[in-house]
């Protein structure tokens, strides 16, 4: 009995939409209609997308007195991409195009990671949003460059830091070899002195021609389609809302004030 009463309240339901059928379709094509002029209205917004690549870093001899590259994790590079060099460099590049507070950047600019099981290289699209198609490529671009100079620097940084500690232990060792020329143990500071000399140009040449592990996998095109706005795709959902929100209120008026007509 309970499941005849529930078909008949159904039937009931759908006799009631039927009733309004039309006028629901009307309304939502009107909706349809409005919706799509509205958002064709709208400026259109463009996205171009550049990816670069971090691989395995090539090891240097273990027998040599320099910083070994290690591979940064994907998150660090994540973050650095919103660093202040890096948003400078881009405001330089683009006077008055990005917006000053952080989190409006990220919402023009974004980066994602993808990483694979099992391997240590990692990719990262760099998306930039703009009214300009022209100018979201070039944003891309210089996007992925000022990430790359960034490494760059950082990779730089670690070999003058590098060269400063041979500097130090290279004074050191002359200040022993100064200070006593009768020590027994003079070979053995010459030795040390030339192996810290070899290091040390070892050190300053890569300082000034080091580079990072990011590589420009492929560079953002001129976008020729916009992602937004999607008239059809809008008016389409304000259509099935409509037709959607009708049938939820002709239910509920059916269950609050019981079949009319």
């Amino acid at each position: 009995m309970r499941s005849m009463t529930s078909m008949t309240d159904f039937d009931r339901l759908l006799l009631s939409f039927s009733r309004y059928m039309w006028a629901l379709l009307g309304l939502s094509v009107g909706i349809a209609i409005l919706a799509y002029f509205l958002v064709t209205a709208q400026p259109r917004v463009y996205e171009a997308t550049t990816r670069l690549l971090s691989a395995n870093p090539v090891e240097l001899s273990s027998s040599l007195n320099t910083p070994q590259l290690r591979p940064l994790a994907a998150a660090a590079y994540r973050e650095a991409a919103y660093s202040t060099l890096v948003v400078e460099d881009m405001h330089r590049r683009f006077p008055g195009v990005l917006p000053k507070e952080v989190s409006k950047i990220r919402e023009k600019m974004r980066i994602r990671s993808i990483e694979t099981v099992g391997s240590t290289s990692i990719v990262f699209v760099l998306s930039v949003r703009d009214k300009d198609p022209r100018q979201a490529a070039a944003m891309a671009n210089a996007w992925g460059e000022a990430l790359q100079a960034w490494e760059t620097a950082l990779v730089r940084e670690n070999f003058r830091r590098a060269s400063a500690s041979l500097e130090s232990r290279l004074r050191w060792v002359d200040n022993q070899l100064n200070q006593a020329s009768n020590r027994t143990d003079l070979a053995g500071l010459r030795e040390l002195r030339a192996t810290i000399e070899r290091d040390l140009g070892i050190v300053r040449s890569l300082e000034n021609s080091a580079s990072g592990q990011l590589s420009m996998l492929s560079k953002a095109e001129v976008p020729t389609d916009a992602i937004w706005p999607r008239p059809l795709l809008t008016s389409g959902i304000a259509a099935v809302t409509i037709l959607l929100l009708g049938f939820v209120l002709l239910a509920v008026r059916d269950r609050l004030f019981g079949p009319q007509g």
